[in-house]
């Protein structure tokens, strides 16, 4: 069995910053027509001024504002606390202001567990660049279905890119020279994504909360450094979680808007019972927020009146994850 199957375990709470709005608000304004992506003064550009952001967009103000719903949700429950808060690439802003002691990918979560006065808690962070949120979300999972603790409040923040690593996306080719990206849309010539800065964070809880968290599924694929090669990675991981929870309403699917990336996803989405499932690809409309994409698009996707829902992540290096999750009665 490759899920992780999750017993009477619940989303409490959940909510996001993308563009400078909730989750509700941008779920709201996507239903309206609205694209969210970020700006750049020249987004032609090698080196686009990726750090000159408003300070709400850096990334503990993001990540700040998106944990204040799911914390209150489960701040006075009783229990042991799982606390993961992670960022796949560090934080750029400390990086640029050249402190190193801040700028690392560890430091975020205990500065928020500071802020927050959370106190004594079980660590569950993880890093697996754009499958980070996922994973993290399935590490404070593990913690309550193991009895360490009854609640975890998990999620991960990315910001915008440093100039160096900006660079480096560009010269591999997988940003979108146009600024409008269409991922998925294999007639599109000019394929790539757009980075945008953003936090998603969920609370979990033992029992019972507006959404269930059915299962996860976390694999790799070691074949190429940089991305996925074996079919079977793919179709693994969605026949797992067709085989706990069927049919659902809408695949909220990982595509970037790379050749390799989306030829992947696609073809493995293509082949197997789920590929009469409605799909829903979010980077086209609100940036490609890294290793925060995955708690980011999970959060939205909660907004949506869908009943039973999965998620997948596929991140750079042949880290995967996905979970499936269902609307409880209320």
């Amino acid at each position: 069995m490759y899920a992780t199957v999750y017993r009477d375990l619940g989303i409490a709470a959940w909510d996001c910053r993308i563009a400078g709005m909730s989750a509700a608000a941008a779920w709201g304004a996507l239903r309206s027509g609205a694209r969210l992506l970020p700006r750049s003064a020249d987004p032609q550009s090698d080196l686009a001024p990726s750090l000159r952001l408003a300070p709400s967009l850096r990334l503990a103000p993001m990540l700040r504002a998106a944990i204040a719903t799911p914390w209150a949700a489960i701040s006075n429950l009783p229990g042991a606390i799982a606390w993961g808060l992670a960022t796949s690439k560090g934080d750029p802003w400390a990086f640029n202001a050249h402190s190193a002691a801040t700028a690392g990918p560890g430091h975020l979560g205990a500065q928020m567990a500071r802020e927050f006065a959370i106190g004594v808690h079980v660590p569950c962070a993880a890093a697996a660049a754009c499958s980070t949120g996922l994973y993290t979300l399935l590490a404070g999972a593990d913690r309550i279905a193991q009895g360490t603790c009854t609640r975890a409040l998990v999620g991960a923040a990315d910001g915008a890119l440093p100039d160096w690593l900006h660079a480096g996306f560009a010269r591999m080719g997988v940003l979108c020279p146009s600024g409008d990206p269409r991922a998925g849309d294999e007639s599109r010539a000019a394929p790539g994504f757009v980075p945008a800065p953003g936090a998603g964070v969920l609370a979990l809880v033992a029992g019972a909360a507006p959404w269930r968290l059915v299962a996860g599924v976390r694999l790799g694929d070691a074949g190429h450094e940089t991305h996925f090669t074996d079919p079977s990675t793919l179709t693994t991981a969605l026949s797992a979680l067709w085989e706990v929870s069927p049919h659902p309403d809408v695949i909220v699917t990982h595509t970037t808007g790379t050749l390799a990336g989306d030829a992947y996803e696609l073809a493995g989405l293509a082949n197997g019972p789920w590929r009469h499932s409605p799909r829903l690809m979010l980077k086209p409309l609100i940036g490609h927020t890294l290793g925060a994409s995955g708690t980011i698009e999970l959060a939205l996707a909660l907004e949506s009146p869908a009943r039973r829902l999965w998620k997948l992540s596929l991140g750079f290096g042949g880290h995967l994850a996905a979970v499936a999750v269902e609307r409880q009665p209320i």
